[in-house]
């Protein structure tokens, strides 16, 4: 016999079925987010003949992420050469180091987040540069971050055939 009765277990079964509908959406979100900045990341390093494929493993050691940082900037950064944990921390934090230095708010993002590979740091890292040094770049100070976030769109999206970016409900 069951510890609990047949409403009490349909309704366990049900709040299950909820929770794992949820974790579904936030993964997919994920995944969907890592795919769209690998992509964006790769736009940039594409000029120096780079690439990412994983987002989490291949900015761990902290030159790809350099590299980005210097192509954005145009400043240089001091690189460690090792491949040992010290070398890549070193690297990622001259990497946050210049980002503090833009005046960048970064909050609990720390250089051995990035190095361990945590996926919501690493995400919340690539979407900080992105807002910073994409959406929010406006030579004139004329336009919203919405607005540029749709120009950025416009361009990103433009030779694909059947899409025309308007706005961000109906298009």
């Amino acid at each position: 016999m069951s510890m609990f009765g047949e409403v009490e277990e349909r309704m366990f079964d049900l709040l299950v079925d909820k929770l794992n509908k949820k974790v579904r959406r936030i993964y997919d979100r994920s995944a969907i987010q890592k795919k769209t900045f690998t992509k964006w990341i790769n736009t940039y390093l594409i000029k120096v003949g780079q690439a990412v494929d994983d987002l989490y493993e291949d900015l761990s050691d902290g030159n790809k992420l350099i590299t980005l940082l210097e192509i954005l900037t145009g400043d240089r950064l001091a690189r460690e050469r090792g491949k040992m944990r010290f070398h890549k921390l070193q690297n990622v934090e001259n990497a946050l180091t210049l980002l503090k230095r833009k005046k960048i708010r970064l909050v609990n993002i720390r250089n051995d987040d990035i190095v361990d590979g945590n996926p919501k740091l690493i995400l919340g890292l690539i979407w900080t540069i992105i807002l910073n040094f994409e959406i929010s770049h406006d030579p004139e100070g004329q336009a919203s971050a919405k607005a540029n976030l749709i120009d950025w769109a416009k361009r990103a999206t433009r030779g694909y055939k059947g899409v025309d970016v308007r706005n961000f409900t109906s298009s």
